[in-house]
């Protein structure tokens, strides 16, 4: 069976270089007071926080519904029967319900797995369900092992512009007020316990008494050898670089990597802010074909 991956800009495909046969992107979507641009086409994630950074409040929102169907048809004319979408999660956009609504319309059956957040955990997923896949293993096989990964997987972001998350309705103005006053650093946390939304975890003092609180909690949960870490910044390479440092001393054995925080994300959380997730990563098991293991 002919079967194409589709996943979103939510997880940073394009702009991380990927451009995998079989894998398809479509734009989730950027807005301000004129304009709407397609994320990642129109609208890199440097020239989003460049506006950010100038004191506009950017709105983001799911791929435009033409777009998804288009690709859906595309599809389906180029022989594909079957489409399995990591999208961004339900939590923090309607996507996947355009995609189903879509697949519908099209008469194209559709398989997801809600990765229950977006960026790097939604986009190991895609490209590992397009291995999976490529192997001839059955998509809801394929959903059951991806979906019991992004159950376990995690996103912490570390905002530290009170006034960017007030002005965009994040918070209220008192809370704004008194976080600024205490030092407070809020530490939110994406999940499947959270339901995919930005929940508050703690609320320490100081940047890096936040980043202290994720790591206790990668180690909590037995972060290490097998795991992919995503460090991840908005226009604050260098503490970025900080955090990456502390979690490469703390996770020796994991593989991390440091990045822009895709835009989806970050034109909420506003300018200095870091953020980071994990995820077990699978592999394919070469002497027991369709079977996979963690790490």
């Amino acid at each position: 069976m002919k079967i194409a991956v589709v996943t979103d800009s939510g997880s940073n495909y394009r702009e991380e270089g990927y451009n995998v046969e079989g894998v398809y992107c479509v734009p989730l979507t950027i807005s301000d007071e004129n304009r709407t641009y397609l994320m990642g086409e129109e609208l890199s994630v440097e020239e989003c926080y460049r506006m950010v950074q100038a004191g506009k409040m950017l709105k983001t929102s799911q791929p435009p519904y033409g777009r998804i169907v288009a690709l859906f048809e595309q599809l389906k004319a180029e022989g594909y029967e079957r489409i399995f979408a990591v999208p961004i999660c339900s939590g923090l956009s309607g996507c996947i319900s355009a995609m189903v609504t879509a697949a519908e319309q099209v008469g194209i059956p559709l398989d997801y797995v809600d990765c229950y957040t977006t960026a790097y955990v939604e986009l190991y997923l895609a490209l590992t369900a397009r291995k999976m896949l490529n192997k001839g293993m059955d998509p809801s096989e394929v959903k059951e092992i991806l979906q019991k990964a992004a159950l376990d997987a995690v996103t912490f972001v570390l905002p530290v512009d009170m006034k960017h998350l007030v002005r965009g309705g994040r918070i209220t103005k008192a809370a704004g007020f008194l976080a600024g006053l205490l030092k407070i650093s809020p530490v939110l946390i994406v999940n499947k316990e959270s339901g995919g939304k930005n929940d508050t975890y703690a609320k320490p003092r100081t940047l890096k008494k936040a980043e202290d609180v994720v790591i206790d909690y990668f180690r909590e949960h037995g972060v290490g050898k097998g795991y992919g870490i995503c460090m991840a910044h908005v226009f604050n390479e260098e503490e970025g670089r900080n955090f990456y440092n502390k979690m490469h001393e703390e996770f020796p054995e994991a593989d991390i990597y440091l990045t822009p925080l895709v835009s989806a994300v970050g034109v909420h959380t506003g300018i200095g802010c870091v953020a980071c997730q994990f995820v077990k990563k699978l592999e394919y098991n070469m002497d027991s074909p369709g079977e996979y293991t963690e790490g």
